[in-house]
């Protein structure tokens, strides 16, 4: 997986995958449901939005004001990891301004997120 991101140039940033973008950031962090082997992982993705005027976040995704958990099929080999990673990093440039996140928002496409009230208004603008 750590090899995926660093092909589609996602950088770590005090151990959270980083985005940068236009006006906002990504974060991307993994997360287990247990300690097993067997235990179901997800990915954990958070925006950071410039316009908030919030410090950016040290304790990655779940510090953002929008924040979503994305499941990871873990049953595939190292391509098929590869090929979720490539998916998740497409779906994030396809939302790299505040704009294209308003209407990936608005369309659904982060339905469940957890989105903080300041961003939530931003959206809506």
């Amino acid at each position: 997986m750590a090899k995926a991101f660093k092909q589609r140039k996602v950088a770590l940033r005090k151990g959270h995958w980083r985005l940068p973008c236009d006006g906002l950031t990504w974060y991307v962090d993994l997360r287990s449901d247990g300690p097993g082997p067997a235990a179901r992982l997800r990915f954990e993705i958070g925006a950071w939005v410039d316009a908030l005027g919030q410090p950016e976040p040290e304790g990655g995704a779940v510090d953002c004001p929008l924040l979503h958990d994305l499941p990871l099929d873990t049953s595939g080999d190292a391509k098929a990891i590869a090929a979720e990673v490539d998916a998740l990093v497409d779906r994030l440039h396809d939302a790299d301004t505040v704009a294209g996140l308003a209407r990936a928002w608005r369309d659904g496409e982060y339905a469940g997120a957890l989105v903080d009230r300041d961003l939530r208004r931003l959206l809506e603008e």
